[in-house]
């Protein structure tokens, strides 16, 4: 299908000068595919053209008017922003060194400290980090030692594939006397019985196919106390089309878990400094109509952060059942390795 808002979005984004091709992605409000797909047609069809480094207009295009929009300089567009966390994020960096690299099979990428403070002061806003219990279904942006740095979270525990994070969670935590429990659990597995409505708050970002959305979300809201509690989420649009978010409110929906805030942009994923190769980017560049050679030179990866809340009962679903895992779906072509189910 042809993406004619994706088209002019791109179109609009070069008449204000020539990009490169990550400066156009970091912008675009749509899926990594069907930016794929734009950017061939318009260079097919002569609209745009490209050196190997940057991408311009081959024609002059004449915008309507002299209207446009800007981000807020101060908070991006977050709304808001951390107040008086500059000594531990400070401390926050310092700890990073060492940490465990992304791995492809886990499927992982670290969002910059900036963000994960930013989402701390999102939480705090809604009072759901004083006092209060947060599980982390998945935590390779280490959010829960930030959290703990803060000394207000009454409980933090971690739930991670991975054990190379469980053992750097743990190596800091005794280093700086931080109280950070971590669980190794596979959220195909049903969530331990200990850990059910046990929580007043979760935070993850889910593998973003159907089942991977319906495996994470399903486990975190299990671990949610009945009532009152809340969460949080990443989900890109780059791998989750609009008909998985309309799926996704429905599944949220049905838990009893209504959707308050969603932050677009909110978090941005360095790719440029995981320094592993990452596939992502060459995985993009195989599928261009042209050369292109200029490794990205912005953050391109973004999420939107969304907080969901409680309304009545938590309703999860499959608390005492495995549940199957498909790791990669059509919306997805970072991945190298094509479609798999994991039971």
């Amino acid at each position: 299908m042809r993406s004619f808002c994706g088209e002019r979005k791109i179109i609009e984004d070069l008449a204000e000068g020539r990009k490169t091709l990550w400066e156009l992605l970091a912008s675009y409000h749509w899926s990594l595919r069907d930016f794929i797909r734009t950017v061939n047609r318009l260079y097919e069809e002569g609209v745009i053209g490209s050196d190997g480094r940057y991408i311009y207009l081959q024609r002059s295009y004449r915008r309507k008017g002299t209207f446009g929009s800007a981000r807020c300089p101060r908070c991006l567009g977050r709304a808001v922003l951390p107040a008086g966390y500059g000594r531990i994020r400070r401390k926050f960096e310092r700890l990073l060194a060492g940490r465990p690299k992304p791995e492809i099979k886990f499927f992982q990428g670290y969002m910059r400290p900036d963000d994960v403070f930013a989402r701390i002061a999102i939480m705090h806003s809604y009072d759901d980090v004083e006092d209060r219990s947060i599980i982390l279904v998945g935590d390779d942006d280490l959010v829960s030692l930030a959290l703990a740095l803060t000394q207000l979270p009454r409980r933090i525990t971690v739930l991670d594939v991975d054990e190379r994070l469980g053992d750097f969670i743990g190596r800091v935590s005794r280093q700086e006397g931080l109280e950070v429990e971590f669980i190794a659990h596979d959220v195909r597995d049903p969530l331990p019985a200990e850990l059910r409505r046990k929580f007043d708050v979760f935070v993850t970002d889910p593998l973003e196919t159907v089942s991977g959305l319906r495996a994470f979300l399903a486990r975190a809201a299990c671990a949610l106390k009945p009532y009152g509690s809340a969460g949080y989420f990443g989900l890109t649009t780059l791998e989750a089309s609009f008909g998985k978010w309309l799926w996704l409110q429905r599944f949220l929906a049905q838990m009893n878990l209504a959707i308050t805030d969603a932050i677009r942009e909110h978090s941005s994923y360095p790719t440029k400094d995981y320094g592993i190769g990452f596939p992502y980017e060459e995985e993009i560049l195989k599928r261009l109509k042209f050369k292109y050679d200029l490794p990205p030179n912005v953050d391109w990866y973004k999420s939107t952060f969304f907080r969901v809340v409680a309304v009545g009962r938590v309703k999860p679903p499959a608390c005492s059942r495995r549940i199957s895992l498909r790791v990669h779906d059509s919306d997805d072509v970072t991945w190298p390795g094509g479609e798999r189910t994991v039971s």
